[in-house]
């Protein structure tokens, strides 16, 4: 294996060395090589992003391999723990009308208030605007964009994770908002009743890492199968809430996830038009806007910037 030309930054808080990042890797790289979805042969570790969420829990890093970040979005990712979070749509509005903090339209919330590092999706999306997710489930996108100061809105990505691994080699639960197997994707996957059925049964040998009580509270837990696939999302366009553990006693190596990504088609191309107030240079929005939609539960122990970026940033 080629070696990490890549200086590691070992995040504030973080309990592990320069070493033990470079093992995890170096052991993740080594699984997402078995794929032929990832890691050609001009490309080797260096490629990869790595990032650990919640710097004072080892178990919560993680190691991304970005194919494609536009339109659609393909990542091939190992982790531990991946930490419950959601993904919501994100509406920007004239600070001049809601100026932010108390004064946002009611039912929603700002996201700089919940998102460290929050980010607009890029340069052209002033810092100034007002930026807002949905608390109130009742308030709906028709409604926000109805709302006055309504600029635009950045949509949130649906996923569908495929378990790449044996399970008899690691095993993984993935813990979901109930809502996703409302949506027509989930529903015609017939085998996702004996994966919940596995979840269900097999949920409590999971481990959830010290200081992170409570992250599956709620949530359904499923056990995929090798190539079996979970659609992370809802039919009212919600954010679904979801995480995963993959630390099983019987485990002998880490599992592989596949994730493709893409916004939802039926909800931006009902989306209006762009005030022509606010639409000159405005870039719309494309590929993965995690920086910008990306809710986590614990919102304000979660260190977004990449230790090591990736190829293809993402």
């Amino acid at each position: 294996m080629a070696p990490l030309l890549r200086n590691i930054r070992i995040p504030a808080g973080s309990t592990l060395g320069v070493e033990d990042y470079r093992a995890f890797l170096t052991t993740a790289c080594g699984l997402l090589e078995k794929f032929p979805h990832y890691m050609p042969e001009a490309e080797d570790i260096n490629c990869l992003e790595l990032a650990h969420l919640v710097p004072d829990v080892p178990e919560s890093v993680i190691a991304i391999y970005l194919g494609i970040n536009d339109a659609v979005c393909n990542k091939g990712l190992v982790s531990p723990f991946l930490i419950r979070h959601g993904h919501h749509n994100v509406f920007a509005f004239d600070p001049a009308v809601w100026s932010g903090g108390t004064d946002v339209p009611p039912g929603t919330i700002e996201a700089k208030g919940v998102l460290n590092d929050f980010t607009p999706p890029n340069e052209t999306w002033p810092r100034a605007w007002t930026y807002v997710m949905v608390e109130d489930s009742k308030r709906s996108a028709e409604s926000l964009w109805a709302e006055r100061g309504y600029i635009d809105m950045i949509p949130a990505k649906f996923e569908d994770f495929t378990m790449m691994s044996d399970p008899r080699r690691s095993l993984l639960c993935a813990f979901v908002d109930g809502h996703v197997f409302d949506h027509p994707v989930n529903a015609s996957r017939d085998y996702l009743k004996a994966a919940r059925d596995r979840g269900q049964k097999l949920a409590s040998s999971f481990k959830v890492p010290e200081g992170l009580a409570g992250e599956t509270a709620g949530l359904v837990p499923v056990v995929l199968n090798r190539g079996e696939k979970l659609f992370i999302a809802r039919p009212d366009f919600g954010a679904a809430e979801h995480c995963w553990s993959n630390l099983h006693p019987d485990n002998q190596e880490w599992a592989v996830v596949n994730e493709n990504s893409a916004v939802p088609l039926n909800l931006l191309i009902k989306k209006p038009a762009v005030s022509s107030a606010f639409s000159a240079g405005l870039i719309p929005v494309t590929g993965s806007a995690d920086m910008t939609t990306d809710w986590f539960f614990r919102g304000q122990r979660v260190s977004r910037s990449p230790i090591l970026q990736g190829a293809i940033k993402g």
